[in-house]
Order: C-alpha cells, then sequence, then structure tokens
C-alpha cells in the first residue's frame, strides 16, 4: 500500500510549527526573557537555536524523508539503536497522556469565559474560602491587605528548574511589597477548588472530577477526527488550528499595545541587561528552553518528513520552523507584557510584581489581568481558545507519531486499518488519564510529568546525532541529501553535527540532572513509593535501548564482533523504496549516484521486502 502524502508542502510545514510552537511558548518563554536579563537573554536563545536546534531539527528531517518511515523503522539506519525508537514513541505516549488533562483544563477555562460573570472575578462562590479569598492582588495591594503567611501558589509544585513540561509552564516569582501570605485570590481558589477540586495528596485520588473529565472526551474526540484519516486529514485542520492562533496572537498585539501603559511593560520586557550574560545558569537556561521548545527526541519531527516527498527541501523547512518557533515566544511576550503593563499602570504597582509564568500566569494572573480589559469575557475567551489551539496542534501529532510507529512497524498486521489503530490508542490514552481528573489527579500528572520525558528525550537525541554524525556518517548523509535534492548539506550543519549540537545536548542533559530535586507541592511531601513509581516511569522509556540491543545481538549469526558489525550498519530495508524513487522522479544525477554504488556502507537502495 502506498504511503501517504502531504496534500501540499504547506501542510507539512503548518504541522510542524503547530508542533513546536506550543503553550510554553504563550507561557513559559516571555517569563525567562524577562527574567533573565531582557532583550539580552536572547543573544544565547538566537545562538543556541541556530547550533543546537535547528541542525537537529534538519537531521530528523532526512532521517525521515530519506527512509520514508517513522520513530521506530527509522533505526535500520543503526539496528542495534532501535530501541531509542521503542523509547521515543513510548515517552511520547506518556506526554501525551497528561498533555491532554493540561488542555482540558484551558477548555475549562475558555467555557466558563462565556459566563456572564466570571467565576474567577470574584469571593462570593460555593468554592471560596471567604475568610482568605482576596478579589485579586492589585485589589490586595492597593487596599493594604496584610496576612501571615507565604504567598499561596497552586503550582510551586513545579517551580524548579528541571526542564519538564512542568517547568515550561510553571515556574512563579511573586514579589510584593504587601505581605499577602494566608489570602489568596479569587483565581487562586477557583483554580485549586473549582477546576482541579484539589485533595490532600496522591493517596487521596477522591472521585473523578466530572467537568474536567467531560472535557477530556472532548478533546481526545477532537484529536480522533483531526488525524483518524491520517496526513491527509490532520494537513487540512492545521490550517485552522495553527493559523487561529496567529491571528489571535495578532489581534491581542494590536490591542495590548493600544492600552495605557503598555509601553512601560514592553520596555521592562525587552530592556537589556547584559551583565546577566556572565551568569552560565543564563546560558544553561535558554539552551534547555530551545530544546524544549523545538522538541526534538520526540520523534515529530521525523515522522512528519516521512510523509514527504523525497524532492522536499528539508534545510529550507528546518530553519524557518525553528525561526518561527523564536519568533512566536518572543511575540508572545509583547502580547504578555502590553497587558501586564496596563494592569501595573491602572493599579500603580510595579510590573516586577507580577513576574509569573506558567499555570501560574495562564490560570491565575491572566484570568485577574483579563478584569481590567473591557469586555473581559472577550479576552479571557480569545485568550483560552488560543491556549487549546496551540495545544491541540502539540498533542495530535503524539498520536501521529504512535500510530505511524506501529504502521511502519508492522504492516500486516496494521495494513488499511488507520482508523482502527487511531481509535485504539487514543482510547488507551483517555482511559489512562482517567486518574489524572480526580480530585488528587493534579498529583498524580504532576510526578508522570516530573519523571516521564525529563531525561530520555534530550538521551534520545543524543544517541540520534552521534549515531548518524560518528557511525552512519555526515559523508553518507551528505550523499543521501544529493540524492534526493540534488544539494549538499552546508558546511554549518555538519560541523554542528560533529560537535556543536551534541555538546549543547550533554549540556542540557547534565544541567537537568544537576538541578535534578524530586518532586513537592507545597507541604506535600511524596512518599517513597511515589518517587519510586516515578523513576519506574522515567525507566520505561530507556529500558528499550539496551533491551534491543542485547536482543539484536543475541538473534544475529555470527561471531561477537560480526554481530555487532552487522547491528552498526544499516540493513537492506534502509532507504526509500524503489517504487518511491522511481514513482517521484529523483534527480537525475542522484539516479547516477545511485548506480555507482558509491562508497555508503551498506546496501541502501535495495528494494524493501
Amino acid at each position: 500500500m502506498a504511503r501517504q502524502r502531504w496534500g501540499r508542502r504547506i501542510e507539512f510545514f503548518l504541522t510542524t510549527i503547530g508542533f513546536s510552537v506550543g503553550v510554553g511558548d504563550l507561557w513559559r518563554f516571555p517569563f525567562l526573557v524577562m527574567k533573565n536579563g531582557g532583550g539580552a537573554f536572547l543573544i544565547p536563545i538566537v545562538i543556541f537555536n541556530v547550533l543546537g536546534a535547528m541542525p537537529i531539527v534538519y537531521l530528523e528531517m532526512i532521517m525521515g524523508q530519506y527512509s520514508q518511515s517513522g520513530a521506530v523503522s527509522v533505526w535500520r539506519v543503526c539496528p542495534i539503536f532501535k530501541g531509542v525508537g521503542y523509547g521515543t514513541v513510548i515517552a511520547t505516549f506518556l506526554f501525551s497522556i497528561y498533555y491532554a488533562v493540561i488542555i482540558c483544563w484551558m477548555l475549562l477555562y475558555f467555557v466558563y469565559s462565556l459566563f456572564p460573570k466570571l467565576p474567577w472575578a470574584s469571593c462570593d462562590n460555593e468554592w471560596n474560602i471567604r475568610e482568605t479569598c482576596i478579589v485579586d492582588r492589585v485589589a490586595a495591594a492597593t487596599s493594604n491587605v496584610t496576612a501571615t503567611t507565604s504567598p499561596a501558589n497552586v503550582t510551586s509544585v513545579l517551580t524548579t528548574l528541571v526542564p519538564t513540561f512542568s517547568t515550561m509552564l510553571n515556574n512563579a516569582t511573586f514579589s510584593y511589597d504587601v505581605e499577602l501570605e494566608k489570602s489568596e485570590t479569587a483565581a487562586e481558589q477557583f483554580f485549586k477548588y473549582k477546576a482541579l477540586m484539589l485533595s490532600e495528596g496522591l493517596e487521596e485520588l477522591g472521585g473523578v472530577n466530572w467537568p474536567v473529565f467531560g472535557c477530556l472526551v472532548a478533546i481526545e474526540a477532537l484529536c480522533f477526527f483531526c488525524i483518524f484519516k491520517g496526513v491527509k486529514m490532520s494537513g487540512k485542520v492545521v490550517y485552522f488550528t495553527v493559523l487561529g492562533p496567529f491571528v489571535m496572537l495578532f489581534i491581542f498585539l494590536v490591542r495590548g499595545s493600544i492600552l495605557p501603559g503598555a509601553v512601560d511593560g514592553i520596555k521592562y520586557y525587552i530592556m537589556p541587561d547584559l551583565s546577566k550574560l556572565k551568569d552560565t545558569k543564563i546560558w544553561a537556561e535558554a539552551c534547555m528552553q530551545v530544546f524544549r521548545s523545538i522538541g526534538p527526541g520526540f520523534g515529530a519531527m521525523i515522522t512528519f518528513a516521512s510523509y514527504n516527498k523525497l524532492s522536499n527541501n528539508c534545510a529550507r523547512d528546518a530553519v524557518l520552523v525553528c525561526l518561527m518557533d523564536l519568533l512566536t515566544g518572543f511575540t508572545a511576550g509583547f502580547v504578555i507584557f502590553s497587558v501586564l503593563g496596563h494592569v501595573a499602570y491602572r493599579s500603580g504597582l510595579k510590573i516586577s510584581d507580577f513576574q509569573q509564568s506558567g499555570f501560574s500566569l495562564g490560570f491565575i494572573a491572566y484570568p485577574e489581568a483579563a478584569n481590567y480589559l473591557l469586555p473581559p469575557q472577550l479576552w479571557s475567551a480569545l485568550f483560552f481558545f488560543m491556549s487549546v489551539c496551540l495545544g491541540i496542534d502539540s498533542q495530535f501529532p503524539n498520536y501521529e507519531i504512535v500510530v505511524t510507529a506501529l504502521k511502519d512497524e508492522f504492516p500486516r498486521l496494521f495494513q488499511g486499518k488507520t482508523t482502527v489503530m487511531t481509535l485504539g490508542v487514543i482510547t488507551c490514552a483517555f482511559l489512562l488519564a482517567i486518574p489524572m481528573v480526580t480530585e488528587g489527579g493534579f498529583y498524580l500528572l504532576t510526578l508522570v510529568d516530573w519523571y516521564a520525558a525529563t531525561f530520555s528525550v534530550t538521551i534520545f537525541a543524543l544517541i540520534e546525532v552521534l549515531v548518524m554524525s560518528l557511525i552512519y556518517g555526515v559523508r553518507n548523509i551528505d550523499k543521501n541529501v544529493f540524492e534526493m535534492t540534488g544539494q549538499r548539506v552546508p558546511i554549518i550543519f555538519k560541523f554542528c553535527w560533529y560537535c556543536l549540537t551534541p555538546l549543547l545536548l550533554l549540556v542540557t542533559l547534565g544541567f537537568t540532572v544537576y538541578t535534578y530535586t524530586p518532586p513537592a507541592y507545597k507541604g506535600y511531601v511524596y512518599k517513597p513509593w511515589a518517587v519510586g513509581l516515578g523513576w519506574v516511569i522515567a525507566a520505561t522509556s530507556l529500558v528499550p535501548i539496551p533491551v534491543y540491543a542485547i536482543y539484536a545481538l543475541f538473534t544475529t549469526p555470527g561471531t561477537l564482533l560480526e554481530r555487532l558489525q552487522v547491528n552498526l550498519r544499516p540493513n537492506k530495508l534502509w532507504g526509500p523504496p524503489a517504487d518511491v524513487r522511481e514513482a517521484e522522479s529523483m534527480h537525475t544525477q542522484d539516479r547516477l549516484l545511485a548506480n555507482e554504488k558509491s562508497t555508503i556502507t551498506t546496501p541502501a537502495f535495495n528494494t524493501r521486502l
């Protein structure tokens, strides 16, 4: 059965943009820029984007496009590391389970934004604890409200430098001249007691949070209808789900820029503080932000590129995807800080009092700030609708990665059953997500997020670069690209593959390990059995690497050295199928190159069995 193709090249481009540009660009990146020297932080961000992210995105696109296969089967290039492919699929599937729940919260907020009265705008609701509830911290500060303990922050569990999705979404610093320690804003109490229905800990999962459960059903159903016919369907969906958020971001940018005080907020956001570049921690954070935002190691670029025609220009797409991700995050900062500048203008507070990101920004600070934009329901609804679209763009590709890997690895079993497979994968993810929409589900989600992809994805990306550059060889990659496009790999990418990109990935991994702390939430400490469970979750995606390597060596005939040599070389299924090469009119020079039996170390052009 012929492999599906994108209807147009722009569909591939939009899908990769949708996967890379997520809520982290809206909720995390602006805070990092402001926190780490304003405009000066863009210097390491641009450097790592060009020398780190672009080369590995380009490499993954080449791997997928040339092999015409997904995240598992692509490892025909070096069979002994096929376990990396299985680990990638496992990590992606684990990520998709809890990420769907996070999107559910956004959808829930969107629904509540349509109410005549925003439920987080007052303290007279049934879920509010009136003794400690204040309308918002702006009102409290301007009224000289005083309390006695540290500021309540529903997501302080995730205020850490460990670069999980939670740290992309959860990091907040409150700095007020007025002490507001026992008090909680109406938005905080809504998030804790209404949206999450938060229990006392992981041991008390409690009952199902039915509103969030309903949102989960809606999100999973939406993902199914986005991909149940493969890329032919998802390629059309992205016209709305990717372009829509950019339109709304532009609307927010225009609206925010004309608000009184917006200029002060924007100046605070971008004003460069070059002295902070002396801090190595700033550079490490920039490196982690770039890799976590683009998402190498998840198998997405490999999967998407496998549906390209062989003549597609991967270098152009890789550069554009990375630049769009960077520009989107930077633009989102203008939107966020123009609004915060307006709030500071009206309240008399300093902009530094709003140094929040992640859940604190998305589910607490922005709902409070929306009360200052008229009509608040409109701007709140637009914000959360945009967030849902950004989340969906990053979610349904996760399912596509898993489905594509299964189809490629077991073609006889799943041939012609894309819809059934998609339904099965999404149903499994839905069932596994149900415990996370209980009253104690937030604790479980935090635990899974803390360990599921914290270390593994960076390890996968590092192995990819090292295997392709040192074992398969940059010379062979260059020949593959020339065969497909008639062009050579730019020398800067070759240099990065050999040394710079692996070095940056090592820095990311090392800093992740260095800054690791066990999960915690306010006064709640995870029990040893919960931490042990977390490490088991972390191991599920890493164990396939040594297990499959042992299996490959054990099942290959010959001496140990011969087995090792065979499994380090591409097998006869590596490369584009003969029918694809013929049907898509590969470059004339490429045909000559293939017929000359060049110095590639494998029978790379044999027909698939």
